[in-house]
């Protein structure tokens, strides 16, 4: 009687399981792309809605810092003041003149394309000057009638608004920088080697 072929009993395969379970999804730090997406697009907003309303802050001061007479009226001024002269919008001035103290008319310079307007009304700029003596100076534009308003105040310049325009640049700078030090983290951290296993 023949034997049998000897068999190994069988034993089942097994696969190899990490030593801390299943590895985890590496994160992504979308967080962080949100963010910086969102610095770079409000930063020049928030920027410039700072410089307008501090520009507009500056404009209301220069309105509201002027005299406003009536045609043919008198100011007074201290000696070396600069001012600058505006008449009503809607009205056509061709000339105006500005008699210093003792009667002399004083030579102006035209001035144009700086607009103001305050409670009294819109007005455009005409001349500017420099008072060479403290004193009265009387201001007159021909084409208007004694009753019209004319506002004698500073005149605007550029370095008037460069704080508001330089803090709205400052603002907004400061949003990108901070948006491109979320994005080099982000990029640094998806580099990073996982800690998994």
């Amino acid at each position: 009687m023949s034997t049998p072929p000897y068999q190994q009993p069988y034993q089942p395969q097994y696969q190899a399981v990490p030593p801390y379970g299943h590895p985890s999804p590496r994160p992504r730090h979308i967080g962080k792309l949100i963010a910086a997406i969102i610095l770079f697009i409000v930063g020049p907003l928030v920027g410039l809605l700072i410089a307008g309303i501090g520009s507009a802050i500056v404009a209301a001061n220069i309105a509201t810092s002027g005299d406003v007479v009536a045609n043919g009226q008198q100011i007074t001024l201290s000696s070396g003041e600069e001012r600058t002269v505006y008449a009503p919008r809607d009205n056509f001035v061709t000339t105006c003149s500005v008699t210093a103290p003792g009667g002399k008319e004083i030579s102006t310079s035209r001035s144009s394309g700086s607009n103001i307007s305050n409670n009294e009304g819109d007005f455009a700029s005409v001349l500017e000057f420099r008072a060479p003596e403290s004193g009265e100076y009387r201001i007159s534009c021909d084409g208007m009638d004694d009753s019209t308003p004319i506002l004698v105040g500073p005149g605007i310049t550029f370095s008037q608004f460069r704080w508001p325009i330089v803090a709205g640049l400052g603002v907004g700078a400061v949003c990108w920088i901070i948006a491109i030090i979320l994005l080099v983290r982000r990029q640094q951290a998806l580099k990073a080697p996982s800690q998994d296993g």
